[in-house]
Protein backbone atom coordinates (compact mmCIF):
# COMPACT_ATOMS: atom_id res chain seq x y z
CA UNK A 1 0.00 0.00 0.00
CA UNK A 2 1.84 3.70 -1.24
CA UNK A 3 1.73 6.13 1.53
CA UNK A 4 0.67 9.44 0.77
CA UNK A 5 2.98 11.82 0.59
CA UNK A 6 3.36 15.94 1.67
CA UNK A 7 3.27 17.63 -1.72
CA UNK A 8 7.48 18.83 -1.48
CA UNK A 9 6.41 22.28 -1.78
CA UNK A 10 5.32 22.62 1.48
CA UNK A 11 8.65 21.46 2.78
CA UNK A 12 6.73 19.72 5.78
CA UNK A 13 6.84 15.56 6.50
CA UNK A 14 3.66 14.22 7.32
CA UNK A 15 5.19 13.96 11.03
CA UNK A 16 5.07 17.73 11.30
CA UNK A 17 2.20 18.13 9.20
CA UNK A 18 0.45 15.85 12.32
CA UNK A 19 1.71 17.69 14.85
CA UNK A 20 -0.28 20.85 13.43
CA UNK A 21 -3.27 18.81 12.66
CA UNK A 22 -2.80 18.02 16.25
CA UNK A 23 -2.36 21.54 17.56
CA UNK A 24 -5.18 22.84 15.38
CA UNK A 25 -7.06 19.89 16.97
CA UNK A 26 -6.30 21.56 20.58
CA UNK A 27 -6.77 25.02 19.69
CA UNK A 28 -9.97 24.25 18.24
CA UNK A 29 -11.25 22.09 21.67
CA UNK A 30 -9.45 25.15 24.03
CA UNK A 31 -11.57 27.97 21.79
CA UNK A 32 -14.62 25.77 22.82
CA UNK A 33 -14.11 26.31 26.15
CA UNK A 34 -14.24 29.99 25.67
CA UNK A 35 -16.89 30.43 23.26
CA UNK A 36 -18.41 33.33 25.20
CA UNK A 37 -15.34 34.81 24.93
CA UNK A 38 -13.77 37.91 22.54
CA UNK A 39 -11.02 35.66 22.76
CA UNK A 40 -12.63 32.34 21.99
CA UNK A 41 -13.90 34.17 18.50
CA UNK A 42 -10.03 34.70 17.41
CA UNK A 43 -9.22 31.47 18.28
CA UNK A 44 -11.94 29.70 16.56
CA UNK A 45 -11.27 32.03 13.27
CA UNK A 46 -8.01 30.94 13.58
CA UNK A 47 -8.53 27.55 13.70
CA UNK A 48 -10.94 27.29 10.46
CA UNK A 49 -8.13 28.59 8.63
CA UNK A 50 -5.88 26.59 9.23
CA UNK A 51 -7.99 23.29 9.42
CA UNK A 52 -9.08 24.73 5.87
CA UNK A 53 -5.68 24.39 4.44
CA UNK A 54 -5.13 21.10 6.21
CA UNK A 55 -7.95 20.14 4.06
CA UNK A 56 -6.86 21.11 1.05
CA UNK A 57 -3.72 19.19 1.12
CA UNK A 58 -5.52 16.23 2.51
CA UNK A 59 -5.36 16.08 5.84
CA UNK A 60 -8.51 14.90 7.64
CA UNK A 61 -8.89 15.29 11.75
CA UNK A 62 -11.03 12.44 13.24
CA UNK A 63 -12.63 13.18 17.04
CA UNK A 64 -14.67 10.23 17.42
CA UNK A 65 -15.65 11.92 21.22
CA UNK A 66 -19.72 10.88 21.33
CA UNK A 67 -19.62 8.14 18.64
CA UNK A 68 -20.78 4.61 19.18
CA UNK A 69 -18.04 2.43 20.13
CA UNK A 70 -16.62 -0.43 17.50
CA UNK A 71 -14.20 -2.82 18.61
CA UNK A 72 -12.50 -2.30 15.18
CA UNK A 73 -11.87 1.01 15.55
CA UNK A 74 -8.64 2.92 14.68
CA UNK A 75 -7.89 5.06 17.73
CA UNK A 76 -6.15 3.21 21.10
CA UNK A 77 -8.43 2.38 23.58
CA UNK A 78 -6.38 3.71 26.76
CA UNK A 79 -9.61 3.58 29.38
CA UNK A 80 -12.56 1.58 29.39
CA UNK A 81 -15.17 3.11 32.08
CA UNK A 82 -18.21 1.44 33.49
CA UNK A 83 -21.57 3.69 32.93
CA UNK A 84 -24.65 2.24 34.77
CA UNK A 85 -27.09 4.71 32.03
CA UNK A 86 -26.14 2.79 28.70
CA UNK A 87 -28.39 -0.14 27.37
CA UNK A 88 -26.65 -3.77 27.65
CA UNK A 89 -23.42 -4.18 24.97
CA UNK A 90 -23.53 -0.49 24.30
CA UNK A 91 -20.08 1.22 24.25
CA UNK A 92 -19.66 5.01 23.24
CA UNK A 93 -16.33 7.43 23.11
CA UNK A 94 -16.45 8.94 26.18
CA UNK A 95 -13.34 11.55 25.30
CA UNK A 96 -10.98 11.83 22.37
CA UNK A 97 -7.35 11.64 24.18
CA UNK A 98 -5.67 12.71 21.06
CA UNK A 99 -7.53 12.60 17.65
CA UNK A 100 -6.96 10.51 14.62
CA UNK A 101 -5.34 12.03 11.26
CA UNK A 102 -6.16 11.03 8.06
CA UNK A 103 -3.89 12.10 4.95
CA UNK A 104 -6.14 11.53 1.63
CA UNK A 105 -8.01 9.15 3.52
CA UNK A 106 -5.25 6.80 4.79
CA UNK A 107 -4.61 7.14 8.10
CA UNK A 108 -1.15 8.14 9.24
CA UNK A 109 -0.95 9.14 12.80
CA UNK A 110 -3.80 6.70 15.18
CA UNK A 111 -5.51 8.53 17.88
CA UNK A 112 -6.45 7.51 21.32
CA UNK A 113 -9.64 7.68 23.25
CA UNK A 114 -11.33 6.76 26.64
CA UNK A 115 -14.64 4.52 25.94
CA UNK A 116 -17.51 4.20 28.08
CA UNK A 117 -19.50 0.93 27.95
CA UNK A 118 -22.27 -0.51 29.92
CA UNK A 119 -21.44 -3.11 32.84
CA UNK A 120 -20.09 -6.28 32.78
CA UNK A 121 -22.90 -8.94 33.63
CA UNK A 122 -21.63 -12.12 35.48
CA UNK A 123 -22.09 -14.29 32.83
CA UNK A 124 -20.18 -12.00 30.46
CA UNK A 125 -16.74 -12.37 33.00
CA UNK A 126 -17.52 -16.30 32.57
CA UNK A 127 -17.64 -15.95 28.55
CA UNK A 128 -14.33 -13.94 28.85
CA UNK A 129 -12.92 -17.01 31.04
CA UNK A 130 -14.05 -19.94 29.11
Amino acid sequence: MNTPTIPAELGMTVEQVCDLSLECWRLGRLAEDLKDSKEGAGIRHAVRRISKTLEEIGIAVVDFTGRTYDPGMVPEVIEVQEYQGLPDGHAIVEETISPTVTLCGQVVKSGQIIVKRSPVTPQEYGKVLE
